[in-house]
Order: C-alpha cells, then sequence, then structure tokens
C-alpha cells in the first residue's frame, strides 16, 4: 500500500510563511523608515552646528590677526579635522572692513558676517562748552542750542567785573539752556535772553529774560523773574567731551600714517611751514612743522579731502576759498574726521588755529559727519591773551572746533555746529548751530587706530 504527501497542504503552508515574511519585513521598514530619517536629520544637524563652530572659529582668527596687526591675506583658509573654513577679508574703506567665514563641512555650509571700524567716540552735548573761562557774547552774535559753562557767561560784550557785577547791556540770544556750573563769584549769567522753554541755571543771575516759568540760582535781579524758584547747589562740574587720551591716540594713527618732515618745509618769519595749495587728500599724517592750506582769491578754490587723523606740531592756517571735506567714501557711515595743532614742546605761543577770508568751507561726508579742528594751545589757562582758535569772515559748515585749555574767538559772521573751549568769545553776528548727532559723534582712527566690532550676524 502507497501513502500519498498532500502537496496542497505543503503550498499552503509556504505560502503563508512567505506572506508572513512580506508583512514582517514590510512592518520593519515601515517602522525604521522614520528611525533612518530620524538619524540622517540629527546627523545633518551636527554636520550644519559644526559647520557654524567653524565658521566662527575662522572669523575669530581673522578678527585676532587684524586686532593684532598680524599678516593676513584678502582670503584665509584654516582646516580642523579635515574639514575647512574660507574667510574673506574685504576692504570698505581706511576705517571700516568686513570679515565673511564660511564654514564647510561635507557640503553642509554656515556663515557669519562681522564689521569692523577703527572709529573713537566723543560725545558733544551742548552746542557751546566752556570751561572756567566762560562766554563772552558781544554785538549780535548768539547760540541755536545748549550752553553749558563753568565759569561767566557774559552777553552785551560785558567781561570781567562788568559781568561779575551785573553792569546792564543788550542781550544776546542763546536759544537752549543755560547752565553755568559753579557757585562761586564767577558762576554769573548776565545779559543773556532764551527761547521756547528753556531755563537758566546759575549762582547769579543779572539783566537777562528767561523763557521758562522757573528759574534755578540764588541771587537774581534785572530780570523777567523777581526771585529764583529753586536754589542752585555745589555742582559737580562736567568733564570735557574729548580727553587727552584720545588727543594722544589720534596723533599715534597720524603718525602710523605717515610723517612729513622739517626738510619738506620752508622757513617763513621764524616757522617753517608746509604749504598746500591744490586739490589733494590729506591724512593720515603727521606733519612736523606748520600747516598752511591756502584757497583761491575766487571761484570755488581747492578741495582738501581729509583721509585720515591730521597731527600738526606747530600752528594750523587756512584761508581764502577751497572745501576741507571727510572723505567721500565714508558717507553713510556717520564718520568725521580731525585736524590737530598740536606742538608739545610750545603749547603757549604755538598750536594755534586760525581760518580767515572768503568762505572757506568745511564739509562731512552726509548725516553725523563733521571736521574737528582740535588745538592744544595752554594760552587761556595760563592767563595769556594768546587765542588758540580763530574762526572769522565766512568760514561755515559741518565744523567742530576744540581748545580745552585755550580760547576760541568766532567773529564776522562765522559759523560752526559745536564749540568747546576754556574760554569762548563770539563777536559780530557769528552763530553757533548746535547739530543733532553730536551727542554721539565718531571719529576715524585711521590704519594705527584699534579696530573693533561694530556689527556681527548669520548670513548667507
Amino acid at each position: 500500500m502507497k501513502n500519498h504527501i498532500n502537496r496542497k497542504r505543503g503550498a499552503a503552508i509556504m505560502t503563508a510563511v512567505m506572506f508572513f515574511v512580506i508583512v514582517t519585513v514590510a512592518m520593519a521598514i515601515g517602522l525604521s523608515s522614520p528611525v533612518v530619517r530620524e538619524y540622517k536629520t540629527s546627523r545633518d544637524f551636527e554636520k550644519s552646528k559644526g559647520a557654524y563652530y567653524l565658521s566662527e572659529s575662522g572669523s575669530e582668527d581673522a578678527l585676532y590677526r587684524i586686532k593684532k596687526g598680524k599678516t593676513i591675506g584678502a582670503q584665509e583658509v584654516i582646516s580642523l579635522g579635515g574639514n575647512t573654513a574660507t574667510t574673506t577679508i574685504t576692504t570698505v574703506s581706511a576705517s571700516q572692513k568686513t570679515v565673511s567665514s564660511l564654514g564647510d563641512i561635507l557640503r553642509n555650509t554656515r556663515r557669519v558676517k562681522s564689521t569692523l571700524t577703527t572709529s573713537s567716540g566723543a560725545s558733544f552735548n551742548y552746542g557751546v562748552q566752556a570751561g572756567d573761562g566762560g562766554v563772552v557774547m558781544k554785538n549780535s552774535s548768539s547760540i541755536t542750542g545748549n550752553l553749558y559753562s563753568t565759569g561767566p557767561v557774559c552777553g552785551g560784550g560785558k567781561t570781567g567785573s562788568d559781568c561779575l557785577n551785573g553792569v546792564s547791556a543788550t542781550d544776546n540770544t542763546i536759544s537752549g539752556t543755560v547752565y553755568v556750573a559753579t557757585t562761586t563769584a564767577n558762576g554769573v549769567i548776565n545779559n543773556i535772553t532764551n527761547q521756547g522753554t528753556s531755563s537758566m541755571y546759575a549762582n547769579k543771575i543779572y539783566g537777562s529774560v528767561i523763557a521758562s516759568s522757573t528759574v534755578t540760582c540764588n541771587t537774581i535781579s534785572g530780570s523777567n523773574r523777581s526771585s529764583c524758584t529753586y536754589s542752585f547747589g555745589t555742582q559737580t562740574p562736567a568733564a570735557l567731551p574729548i580727553p587727552r587720551s584720545q588727543i594722544d591716540s589720534w596723533e599715534a594713527a597720524a603718525t602710523a600714517g605717515g610723517v612729513i618732515t622739517q626738510s619738506s618745509c620752508t622757513l617763513d618769519d621764524g616757522q617753517y611751514w608746509y604749504t598746500i595749495s591744490s586739490s589733494q587728500n590729506l591724512g593720515p599724517v603727521e606733519i612736523q612743522c606748520a600747516l598752511e592750506i591756502r584757497g583761491a582769491g575766487s571761484g570755488s578754490g581747492p578741495t582738501i579731502t581729509l583721509m585720515g587723523p591730521v597731527w600738526v606740531k606747530g600752528d594750523i592756517k587756512i584761508k581764502n576759498k577751497m572745501t576741507v571735506r571727510v572723505d567721500p567714501s565714508l558717507a553713510g557711515q556717520s564718520q568725521s574726521m580731525v585736524l590737530v595743532a598740536d606742538k608739545p614742546t610750545d603749547r603757549l605761543n604755538s598750536s594755534k588755529i586760525e581760518v580767515e577770508d572768503n568762505n572757506p568751507v568745511f564739509a562731512g561726508a552726509g548725516t553725523g559727519s563733521w571736521v574737528l579742528l582740535l588745538s592744544e594751545n595752554v594760552g587761556a589757562s595760563q592767563g595769556t591773551a594768546n587765542e588758540a582758535v580763530v574762526i572769522k569772515n565766512g568760514a561755515q559748515g559741518d565744523l567742530l572746533l576744540y581748545a580745552r585749555l585755550g580760547d576760541i574767538l568766532l567773529q564776522d559772521t562765522a559759523s560752526v555746529k559745536e564749540v568747546t573751549g576754556y574760554k569762548i568769545t563770539l563777536e559780530n553776528s557769528a552763530n553757533v548751530i548746535y547739530a543733532q548727532g553730536l551727542a554721539n559723534a565718531l571719529f576715524t582712527s585711521g590704519p594705527g587706530g584699534t579696530w573693533t566690532i561694530q556689527d556681527w550676524k548669520e548670513g548667507q
């Protein structure tokens, strides 16, 4: 008798097994796909994060080299763990660079960008700021803005005891607040009119017209307010906007840009002069003698473009028709330039600035940009009659004046944006018109300055 095997039953079992395997594999694939995707995403994220840190490393390496004055090319590549960061340095101007660093890990890239500048700041919070020498206003001279002084503020051309004792005269106008920060006998406002809702603050106020309904003082007479609303207590004088340390920095930057020696200067009337009479770029540079910038008697005259700080070891004389301007490539960056008159061996009789004749024009590079004339003459603070800065005739434009230990004299129709000095005198119809933005003025330091990070961002 023969035994027969049921092959149909075996086929059914095989079919069931294959179906089970297929279903199991499908389920395994279905369950593992999100895990694989998550793993791949996590791996790409790690690569991206690594690329970011790599780009940061490239950027920091470049920033360190630039700030320390070390050699660096326009493009640098660093390698870490077999991956690279490519850093590109672009010079925008003498005072600005951009640093862009691209980190790359297996085609996963991230980029960071930084902007570097060599700017230094100064805060001019008043249209006029004077030291112990105070302010004297004559004729129809005026100030559009606030005034701060630690010495007497005298209108009507009054000086000395006439001012301190309140001798009456015709008022001069200061549109803003007038503040004399001392309770000594020098703490006087005399023959001044202010406007709007502005007030006055001083130990003594004589013969003045105060716009505000309140006034802070200890003594008042001959004015439109019969008594002091508030008493005026002991004051701590405000610091000057530019300390000597900042001037040292500008002078160092000027020297780093190059030196014009006395051999390039001409002896005239006992002083060596370096003369400029045609259009040219100037700065950063140290000039080891006096400087004369000579314009034209008619027409527009030459254009002197300031490319960095200029340090003159002697007097500065600017005369006739010309334009002295900030480098136009700095437009939109709110950058300013400085010319310094400072002869360390003679700050009593030298280190003076004179601007005169035929309306020389001073021009910034757009909004928030000015030309600063700075004198280190100390005559006024030493009791001499030497004037540190004299601006007369029709000198005008984006011009700031600074003489922390000297006397500044504005005459005729001269018009400037801010004045800071130990003593300040305004005559004729001279006018100071305070410019908005001076509270945060920036000055280029030139190639010798310290590079600082202006902004940082991640970019494409």
